[in-house]
């Protein structure tokens, strides 16, 4: 019995601080890796075409479309498939397999797994210190889908968080993976995480006019309350097992990125009554781009008040608060 093709999508856009890492790492399985670069400038198109199981698209939207992205990686996927039996999983350039996945049984299950199966999957988000990482108890995320060759699954069709991959969401083909871990190498690089999290909230609010203090509470992310676990050598990359050091290809010093720049750019076409609201004005910010803090005393109390209440905000109290602010400001 033959095995299905692996093919892994990703999204990337200046992505060269990890891309390495990643491409070194997912090499060793994947039969396929769908790039859709979306007009890198910080050599990541240079770093992807290195690799001899690269497929290099172009996005050349310079808007954030989530849904038009996935729906271009997915077609070119079955494009490449061309009707074999195929495994599409949806990650992006900071996730990587755990380095003893192979030897798992969910592994063999997935390779023996049949069209319409999805696969679920929890993080282990590696920790700045590389000698930890955080656990969600819970969380999981669909990421990977043997494919059925059915269009469309209508999963995927969000401008913001939309499905990394087309699986019918009607049925009962759900497995969830817990004999190994993808590991999220996103918190090696501290300020990239608080860009990435100023961006979710502009766009989204840009786009899909969310208020402010729904946008924080999104937003606004605490690790207290999830595991913190010691980090297993049989999880990592060594050149023993793939010929370099996974976590030294990480680049863990850049600040700027173009995600602060993406809507530093986009500030002339709004309003600075409506800007100073939104929870994206840390000193980190406004010292690296020399920009002035546009928020009054009620903007600093009232994020100060969302931060502080971070988690307890499934409290019928705050619920309350919430929505008396909602209304107010």
């Amino acid at each position: 019995m033959s095995l299905p093709l692996q093919i892994v999508m990703t999204p990337v856009r200046n992505e060269g601080w990890v891309l390495r890492a990643f491409l070194e790492a997912t090499s060793l399985w994947a039969d396929y890796i769908i790039i859709a670069d979306q007009m890198s400038t910080d050599g990541s198109r240079e770093i992807a075409r290195e690799y001899p199981k690269v497929i290099l698209i172009d996005n050349k939207n310079p808007e954030f479309n989530e849904a038009e992205r996935q729906s271009m990686l997915v077609a070119k996927a079955r494009e490449v498939a061309a009707g074999r039996d195929t495994l599409l999983w949806g990650l992006d350039a900071d996730e990587v397999l755990a380095a003893n996945t192979f030897e798992t049984d969910d592994w063999k299950h997935i390779l023996n797994s049949k069209p319409g199966d999805v696969f679920w999957f929890k993080w282990a988000e590696i920790c700045p210190n590389q000698k930890e990482y955080w656990l969600s108890p819970t969380t999981y995320y669909p990421w990977l889908f043997h494919d059925d060759g059915k269009e469309p699954h209508g999963n995927y069709v969000r401008n913001m968080h939309s499905m990394r991959i087309p699986y019918p969401i009607e049925e009962k083909q759900m497995y969830y993976v817990d004999d190994f871990r993808v590991l999220h190498l996103a918190y090696l690089n501290e300020h990239r995480v608080a860009s990435k999290r100023r961006f979710y909230q502009f766009v989204d609010w840009e786009m899909n006019h969310r208020s402010p203090i729904v946008l924080s509470r999104s937003y606004t992310q605490t690790k207290k309350g999830e595991l913190v676990i010691p980090l297993p050598d049989s999880f990592l990359y060594k050149k023993g097992n793939c010929g370099s050091d996974l976590l030294g290809l990480v680049d863990t010093e850049v600040a700027k990125c173009y995600m602060d720049e993406y809507i530093i750019e986009r500030f002339s076409r709004h309003s600075m009554k409506e800007l100073r609201k939104l929870d994206i004005w840390d000193d980190v910010f406004l010292k690296t781009y020399h920009l002035d803090d546009p928020q009054i005393m009620i903007d600093h109390h009232v994020h100060s008040y969302l931060r502080n209440t971070a988690m307890k905000k499934d409290g019928i109290v705050i619920r309350i608060l919430d929505k008396v602010l909602k209304k107010l400001y």
